[in-house]
């Protein structure tokens, strides 16, 4: 597609695994991660459901504080990739239409228009 400008990243399998996907966690690309949640919200305003990837960085819950956990000073620079450029779509249990899928992949760039 001309609209393919490496926007999201995929995540693919390892190498003979094949896993039974429930959902698609996308990754936006970097230079987009400052608009990630207000394309999020766009997404659902159109009637694309999104989610977290699990917890994002679980030492930025709440719950840290509340059991006292420490990081004792370490970055977890993947969990923080992941909260801050990752979503997830959930998939249906049976084959989608192409209009559907249009619709999605349509909405999906959608995220240039917030540039």
């Amino acid at each position: 597609s001309k609209k393919w400008k490496n926007q999201f990243f995929f995540i693919e399998p390892l190498k003979n695994l094949k896993p039974s996907w429930f959902g698609m966690p996308i990754l936006v690309n970097k230079d987009l991660a400052k608009v990630k949640n207000k394309f999020l919200k766009k997404l659902n305003q159109n009637k694309i459901e999104t989610r977290p990837i699990i917890s994002g960085n679980f030492l930025n819950q709440p719950c840290v504080k509340l059991y006292n956990l420490k990081n004792k000073g370490e970055t977890f620079f993947g969990s923080q990739e992941i909260e801050e450029r990752g979503f997830f779509i959930g998939l249906p249990t049976r084959r989608i239409s192409k209009e559907k899928l249009n619709f999605l992949v349509r909405n999906l760039f959608k995220i240039d228009e917030l540039i």
